[in-house]
């Protein structure tokens, strides 16, 4: 598979991780249990919410896991709730959402999905006035091939977030860049899950702040419990499901992207730390200026 369709592949798998992971066994071929095998452990649960994590959830009635980073530790304190928002798709916001995110200080949308989710399901966000909206696809594609994109997959979600730190810097650049420039305000960022590619820039932003990784890997995790309530019928729902009735073993290798184990993201932040000394030595190789990454800082309270 080509770069650029691996990258279409992981975009599908990542825009609708849940969906993926029912419609895969559901569609699967059942197999006969090997005699005298014992039965095969059933799925870990999610990861639980303790009691610190609720401080940080902002309930909103037609978004899913909406949350700041309220109060996570810093190497030079807490985190300022007014940094940033992290949350999933953003289509189905009701007036009062919408008035609820300005009341928490949302200055500038950055909306990480590719034009054909925006499409699927139009931020409610970018036509209030209220707010700035920049759309930078972190994907680095904007058109989703199903048909071609489908025959190869990483062996894991983590070992696609890895895959990514090096194929999409130029996007990284972007997004990071975009944020350094916003002075005022609350910075929201999201995907269509809010668990991927929001994950990845929240475990990124913890790191320059100096979120321990237990606490990130927590922050992660923790996302699975609060998307199971997001709907599931776009009309690229409905491709898919189509896609998975006619190849079930897509299916199935999409069940393996699902949820948030805390695995994935263990893996993500050693590849950052063994290669790049942690985020901010991605962010300076990836071009970022003393200044840019100086400004993050400030906004996640770490100036020092």
């Amino acid at each position: 598979m080509t770069t650029r369709h691996t990258a279409l592949a992981l975009s599908l798998a990542l825009a609708l991780p849940l969906l993926a992971a029912d419609a895969g066994a559901r569609n699967a071929a059942p197999q006969p249990a090997p005699a005298a095998t014992a039965a095969k452990p059933a799925a870990p649960a999610n990861v639980q919410p303790v009691a610190d994590d609720a401080q940080r959830v902002i309930p909103l009635q037609g978004a899913w896991n909406v949350r700041s980073f309220a109060g996570l530790e810093g190497t030079h304190g807490p985190i300022p709730a007014s940094a940033f928002i992290r949350t999933a798709d953003l289509g189905r916001l009701t007036d009062a959402d919408r008035d609820a995110l300005a009341k928490a200080g949302v200055t500038l949308d950055i909306d990480l999905r590719t034009a054909d989710e925006e499409a699927q399901s139009h931020d409610l966000l970018a036509d209030d006035a209220r707010f700035d909206y920049q759309r930078i696809s972190l994907m680095g594609t904007e058109k989703m091939d199903m048909q071609k994109m489908m025959t190869s997959f990483p062996d894991s979600l983590g070992a696609a977030y890895t895959q990514w730190l090096g194929s999409n810097q130029p996007q990284f650049k972007q997004v990071f860049q975009r944020i350094a420039a916003q002075q005022d305000g609350t910075v929201l960022f999201h995907c269509t899950a809010g668990k991927d590619r929001t994950g990845m820039i929240a475990a990124l932003l913890l790191d320059l702040a100096g979120v321990s990784h237990e606490e990130i890997v927590h922050n992660y995790a923790i996302s699975a419990h609060y998307l199971e309530g997001q709907p599931k019928d776009s009309a690229m729902n409905a491709q898919i499901m189509e896609m998975i009735k006619q190849h079930p073993e897509i299916g199935r290798k999409m069940a393996g992207m699902s949820g948030t184990a805390p695995e994935n993201m263990e893996m993500f932040l050693a590849a950052l730390t063994k290669q790049y000394g942690g985020a901010k030595g991605y962010l300076k190789t990836i071009g970022l200026s003393d200044a840019e990454i100086r400004s993050l800082q400030v906004r996640l309270g770490q100036a020092g």
